[in-house]
């Protein structure tokens, strides 16, 4: 008997261990850059890497390695079965070298919006409750009219909103990609943990409270990934200025993503259900408030919807049901190939389309 206690309290303390460790990892927040790959060879304007499925995607894509290098890819031009050589567009940072490590970057492009697409900006500050925030302003052709409020994902930085600024800055429309609690030069949470939208959200509000006051006339909330659940529950609160809403690979619920995290990490569903239980009162969140299934058909603002058919991250089944679920024709769902945030990268052409469409409706 005292053996079999002694194995149930072990038990219990390993199993309590994962789901604080996985409970962690959720709430954690992390801007170190991983670089998984290793540059094969480098010749003649291409680019050998090994053959994994983010190397071989068609589409538009950047390369990045340490110190700071960055290049613009082509298409796959060669290869075996366990290498690809892709063409080397433009290299816009540092030097391409046999050895190095890397990743791809779907976001594409870094630094501000001018150097990275020559579009004109500002560094602005918004009011918070946790103090100013820094965001960029792209003034468009008048401050009165629509803003475009681009809000990143978990872990992420603006940089993430740049493949939408030429669409937007086409149509003359002002944006605002707002930086929020934890990011890199703002301010800290109290517990400097990632509440996965549920406090975070509040700089969305805020963040429209400044657009409003700087002659705005109307809002689109544009959210990638956690971003996504931010702006929802943001319109969720106050729908009133809110002309139109875009989600990119958007968490429409995060009991739906935490269970397909678990499943990819091979912990056992009640190990995961307790994770999740451990991340609630660890963060102070319900987890069943960001089933956006939920609200659906109650939705009254326009939304244009994107999701992609290998998203690793975020469970996407949520918002195939929340676009089926919303009133007739509010919700224009457009589903694509690649990976999470990647609707952009497999089509640019086709993505931007959409999304000028959809922006031209509403602004």
């Amino acid at each position: 008997m005292a053996v079999l206690a002694a194995v149930a309290v072990l038990l219990c303390a390993t199993v309590g261990g994962i789901g604080w460790y996985f409970a962690g990892v959720a709430s954690e927040v992390d801007h170190t850059a991983e670089y998984p790959l290793t540059i094969v060879d480098v010749s003649d304007g291409t680019v050998t890497l090994p053959r994994e499925p983010e190397t071989q995607r068609i589409g538009t894509w950047a390369l990045v390695w340490e110190h700071g290098g960055r290049a613009l890819l082509g298409p796959v031009v060669s290869g075996d079965e366990d290498h690809v050589v892709r063409k080397v567009v433009s290299v816009s940072h540092g030097r391409l070298e046999k050895g190095a490590a890397a990743a791809i970057d779907h976001w594409v492009y870094s630094g501000d919006p001018k150097s990275a697409l020559g579009l004109d900006f500002k560094d602005v500050t918004y009011p918070s409750r946790l103090g100013p925030m820094p965001a960029w302003l792209l003034p468009g052709s008048s401050p009165k009219s629509t803003w475009v409020i681009g809000v990143h994902g978990r872990n992420a930085d603006k940089a993430e909103t740049f493949r939408a600024m030429r669409t937007v800055h086409g149509l003359g429309l002002p944006m605002l990609s707002i930086a929020y609690r934890n990011d890199v030069g703002a301010p800290k949470s109290p517990d400097h943990q990632n509440h996965l939208g549920d406090t975070e959200w509040n700089e969305v509000a805020s963040a429209v409270s400044y657009a409003r006051a700087n002659g705005a006339t109307g809002v689109v909330l544009y959210g990638w990934s956690m971003g996504g659940a931010m702006v929802m529950t943001a319109l969720r609160h106050d729908p009133s200025f809110v002309r139109g809403v875009v989600l990119d690979s958007p968490v429409m619920d995060w009991n739906a993503t935490l269970d397909k995290q678990g499943d990819a990490r091979h912990l056992p569903p009640f190990v995961t259900s307790l994770a999740k239980t451990v991340l609630e009162r660890r963060i102070g969140i319900d987890l069943k408030d960001f089933d956006q299934r939920r609200y659906a058909p109650k939705l009254r603002t326009p939304t244009l919807l994107f999701t992609t058919a290998d998203d690793e991250i975020v469970a996407n089944g949520p918002a195939f049901t929340f676009a089926r679920t919303a009133p007739p024709g509010m919700v224009t769902h457009i589903a694509t190939q690649g990976d999470h945030t990647e609707a952009w990268n497999v089509d640019p052409s086709a993505y931007e389309a959409a999304l000028r469409t959809f922006l031209s409706r509403v602004r």
